[in-house]
C-alpha cells in the first residue's frame, strides 16, 4: 500500500550574500596607442592625468604602489662628508669627497641634482683658491664655469664662499651670457616623460622644440608615472647635442601594462574582460579607465568596473584638448558605481516543474501513484507524511524545492 505523502514545495533558498567590494574605489588609467600613434597617446595620457588630478578623481598613486629600486644616493652622503671636512679645515679630504660625489652622480644621473652638482664644483673652486696658489686660479675658474652651465642661478652660501669666489662667479656668469649656444634635443622612450633641466620643469616628451643652451656639460633627468626615474649627462657642442633617455618600467607595473596593451584593443566597445580583474588587483583599484588613441589623438574612452563588469562606454576623446566633459562623465560613473551583483532567484509560479534529474520525484508514475498528495507553499517549517523509507530530496532548483518530512 502506498503511504500518504505530504509534499511541501518550499520557497527557494536565498543565494549567498553578496561579497563586498574587495578593491578600493579608485581608478587606474591605461592609454594604449595604435601603431604610429605613440606621440598622440603620450599627449593624451599626460592631459588626461592632469585633468583627472585637477578634478580630484581618485587615481592609483603609481609612485607609492611601485616605488623605484634605485641604489642609495651615495652622492648626498659624500657631499655631507666633504662639507664636514671643510668645517675642519681638512681641504685635502674635502676635495676628495666632492670629487667622489661628482663621479658617483656621473655614473647614476637619475640620482643627480643640479644644485648639488653645482655646489660641489663651487667647493672645488673654493678649495683651489685656498690651496692652489696661482695655478689654483685656473682650476677654480674651470669649476665655476661648470657650475654655471649646470645651474646659472645658483646662489652662494656666505658661510663657505667668500668675496674671491663671488668675483669669479660674477665673471663666469658674464662670460656665460655672451657664450654661443646650440640646440639640445631631448627624447625619451617611452614618450610622455616630464623633463627636468637646470633645476626647472622643461615640459613633457616629445618636446615642442629643442631648447637653446650654452655649450658645455648638462644634466637632463626625466620621470614618468609607473617608471623608474632616469637621466643623462650630455655635452653640447657648437653642433648641438642630444639626450636620448630610456625609462624602465617599475617592478610590477610592467606586467599590468603588457596585459592592458592586449586587453584594451580586443575588448574596447565589447565589454569588460574577466582578465581585467587581475590587472585591477595588481593596481589596487576597482576601476580601470581605458582608451585606445589613434594618430590624430582621437579614440573612445571607457571605464571598467571589474567588480560588477559594468562599464562607462562611448565616450569620445576630444581632439581640441578640452577634457572637461570627458572627466565629468568619468566622475559621475565613479561616484555611483553599480553594487556588486548578487545571486538572482527565480519567482515561484504555478507551472514550476519539480527538480529534474534522476530523482524519483521527476517520474510521472510516482506522482500518479501518490493520489492523496497535499501541496502546500511555504517558506518556513512544514510537516508531512512520508513513505516508510525516506527518500533523498532532489537538489534545489529555481522555482521550488520539494521537502519531505517523515511522521
Amino acid at each position: 500500500m502506498i503511504s500518504l505523502l505530504l509534499v511541501v514545495l518550499a520557497a527557494p533558498a536565498q543565494g549567498p550574500a553578496a561579497s563586498p567590494s574587495t578593491l578600493p574605489n579608485r581608478a587606474s588609467l591605461f592609454v594604449v596607442s595604435k601603431e604610429t600613434a605613440e606621440a598622440s597617446g603620450a599627449r593624451v595620457e599626460v592631459e588626461l592625468r592632469k585633468a583627472l588630478d585637477e578634478r580630484s578623481v581618485a587615481l592609483t598613486d603609481l609612485e607609492s604602489l611601485f616605488p623605484d629600486d634605485l641604489p642609495a644616493n651615495r652622492g648626498a652622503a659624500l657631499m655631507k662628508e666633504g662639507v664636514d671636512a671643510v668645517d675642519n679645515l681638512d681641504f685635502d679630504a674635502a676635495n676628495a669627497k666632492f670629487a667622489e660625489a661628482l663621479e658617483f652622480w656621473s655614473q647614476t644621473p637619475a640620482h643627480a641634482d643640479v644644485k648639488e652638482l653645482a655646489t660641489a664644483h663651487l667647493h672645488l673652486a673654493n678649495i683651489a683658491l685656498q690651496t692652489g696658489g696661482k695655478p689654483g686660479q685656473k682650476v677654480a675658474a674651470e669649476n665655476i664655469g661648470k657650475a654655471l652651465v649646470l645651474h646659472p642661478t645658483l646662489e652662494l652660501d656666505p658661510k663657505y664662499f667668500g668675496p674671491d669666489v663671488k668675483k669669479l662667479l660674477d665673471k663666469g656668469l658674464a662670460d656665460l651670457n655672451k657664450a654661443p649656444k646650440a640646440a639640445l634635443k631631448i627624447v625619451s622612450a617611452p614618450l610622455g616623460a616630464e623633463v627636468m633641466f637646470r633645476g626647472a620643469a622643461l615640459g613633457v616628451t616629445p618636446l615642442a622644440e629643442a631648447p637653446s643652451v650654452p655649450l658645455g656639460r648638462h644634466l637632463v633627468t626625466v620621470k614618468r608615472p609607473g617608471f623608474k626615474p632616469a637621466g643623462a649627462f650630455v655635452t653640447v657642442t657648437k653642433d648641438g647635442g642630444e639626450a636620448s633617455i630610456e625609462l624602465a618600467e617599475a617592478e610590477g607595473y610592467a606586467q599590468a601594462l603588457k596585459s592592458m596593451r592586449a586587453l584594451v584593443p580586443a575588448n574596447l566597445g565589447k565589454g569588460v574582460p574577466q582578465a581585467a580583474r587581475d590587472v585591477a588587483s595588481t593596481m589596487k583599484s576597482r576601476f580601470l579607465i581605458v582608451t585606445e588613441v589613434s594618430p590624430g589623438g582621437d579614440g573612445q574612452l571607457e571605464v571598467w568596473d571589474v567588480e560588477t563588469r559594468a562599464r562607462l562606454k562611448d565616450v569620445a576623446l576630444p581632439t581640441d584638448g578640452n577634457f572637461g566633459p570627458v572627466i565629468d562623465k568619468v566622475k559621475a560613473f565613479l561616484a555611483n558605481p553599480s553594487p556588486v551583483a548578487v545571486a538572482k532567484t527565480s519567482t515561484v509560479t504555478a507551472t514550476a516543474e519539480p527538480a529534474s534529474g534522476d530523482s524519483v520525484f521527476s517520474k510521472w508514475w510516482f506522482w500518479a501513484a501518490v493520489g492523496g498528495v497535499v501541496v502546500v507553499g511555504a517558506a518556513a517549517t512544514t510537516v508531512g507524511v512520508v513513505a516508510s523509507q525516506p527518500q533523498q530530496a532532489a537538489p534545489a532548483q529555481p522555482g521550488f524545492n520539494p521537502v519531505l518530512f517523515p511522521l
